[in-house]
């Protein structure tokens, strides 16, 4: 009997033991006021209470407690109801020029590079929320998205009022930071404005292969060192891309030598499809950026006249406006652009236009840096990036092949043991130098016993 009642006393249910029960039921008989045990009616109710709560050792919540508990938020609520803040959202009036991504999704979509339409418009509502920051903002645009290990960043990007100049880091450029850039991690979240990025930290970035891991404020513990967190190596690589990805249509803007300033040629027109699909037809937009880590070239006071010359042939500085097809092959392409096109290339005529009509879509990407595209047809283009922040500059690892096997060597002659078991019959003779090396040792013992 003792054996059956301890075997049910040991008995476990959610890994708790029918002991384990009886003690926590008279823990709350002893310590909770709202539940009284009067009789076996009683008893029985508050033990099955306390199995259906489990609430180990802590005191029972009262009835008014339970009946003024809280609903649970679920994630897709909170996700509804900022999504919900952000549709209502309603911009003021805003003076700066913004990007219409809702549209130039389509194009996106149309090569392989777009997001989803929920996304699109998402981004769209962010951009208008960004350019109502700043009354200086003069023109806003999606650039693209950064891959990380955790998360990854969306980054906006702004271009500032020209008469409006913003305190420059020392020994940097006022015109390297001329595009202002804003990053999240989620859609539905706040902004973060990136910081501005000095000429070391463009220089050391050059050198540097970082993967992102989605903390902004993590230090960089890379070779050469990198003064400064995740977020100002995020910019310089922003930077870098941006100069060197950015495209336009030929023709769209003129470089002015007097002010040494680009601005919008009135007179434009966006070019033909048959244009379009040519290197030609593009240029950079921004400038090129130094091996210094500035768009001009800085003068060290402490060098000799020589040595600046031989930096300035070195490290030239481009001309606005260039021509992508003058940029430096990949490989063994014949330039570092790919030119593809997608859908109908059928030219079509119109009775109200004098041009032809085509739906024809050119996609631009670039070699140096996978995820950089430039997305046209004839009425509109946009330019993204969608990768990591690294280039295309990792050689393959192709190991050396091991040499051929060599064949085995011939077999040696065997030969009788040097120290038979047994006298042989006949010792061979010494040869003349043994016999000579043999005399001089019996001589040299003879006359160390005579000393």
């Amino acid at each position: 009997m003792e054996e059956q009642l301890q075997q049910i006393f040991n008995s476990k249910y959610k890994n708790k033991t029918l002991y384990n029960h009886f003690c926590e039921l008279y823990y709350q008989m002893q310590e909770n006021k709202y539940y009284n045990a009067k009789n076996l009616a009683d008893f029985e109710d508050l033990s099955n209470f306390i199995k259906e709560n489990r609430f180990y050792h802590v005191p029972l919540k009262s009835a008014d407690e339970v009946n003024n508990l809280k609903d649970k938020a679920f994630p897709w609520q909170e996700y509804c109801a900022k999504l919900m803040q952000l549709m209502q959202f309603k911009a003021k009036q805003i003076n700066a020029n913004i990007q219409n991504f809702l549209k130039l999704n389509t194009l996106l979509n149309i090569v392989g590079y777009g997001v989803h339409d929920e996304d699109a418009y998402v981004i769209q509502q962010c951009l208008k929320q960004i350019a109502q920051r700043d009354p200086n903002i003069q023109s806003v645009r999606f650039w693209g998205k950064i891959l990380a290990q955790q998360k990854d960043y969306f980054v906006i990007e702004v271009t500032l009022n020209k008469q409006i100049k913003e305190p420059q880091p020392p020994d940097c450029d006022e015109k390297l930071n001329e595009y202002v850039h804003y990053v999240t991690q989620d859609l539905l979240e706040d902004w973060a404005l990136l910081p501005q990025v000095t000429r070391k930290q463009m220089e050391a970035s050059r050198y540097i292969t970082y993967v992102f891991s989605g903390d902004l404020n993590k230090n960089i513990t890379q070779y050469p060192y990198f003064e400064g967190k995740e977020k100002h190596l995020l910019k310089a690589q922003i930077l870098r891309i941006t100069h060197a990805n950015l495209l336009a249509p030929r023709g769209l803007y003129k470089y002015e030598d007097e002010t040494k300033t680009i601005a919008f040629e009135d007179e434009f027109k966006m070019p033909e499809s048959a244009e379009l699909i040519t290197m030609d037809a593009w240029v950079h937009l921004p400038a090129y950026i130094l091996k210094q880590g500035r768009i001009t070239f800085y003068e060290d006071p402490s060098l000799k006249e020589e040595e600046l010359n031989q930096l300035k042939e070195s490290d030239p500085e481009q001309e606005r406006l260039k021509s992508i097809k003058d940029d430096k092959p990949f490989e063994q392409n014949e330039g570092n652009w790919l030119i593809k096109i997608f859908g109908e290339t059928q030219q079509y005529t119109s009775n109200q236009e004098d041009t032809g009509l085509s739906y024809q879509v050119v996609l631009l990407r670039n070699f140096l840096w996978p995820g950089a595209v430039t997305v046209s047809n004839t009425n509109e283009y946009i330019s993204v990036y969608f990768g990591y922040g690294l280039k295309n500059q990792q050689h393959s690892f192709n190991p050396l092949a091991p040499k051929d096997v060599q064949e085995d060597p011939e077999d040696i002659d065997e030969v009788p043991e040097p120290n038979p078991r047994e006298q042989p019959d006949e010792l061979e003779p010494d040869s003349d130098d043994e016999r000579r090396r043999e005399q001089e040792r019996r001589e040299a013992e003879l006359q160390q016993q005579q000393e």
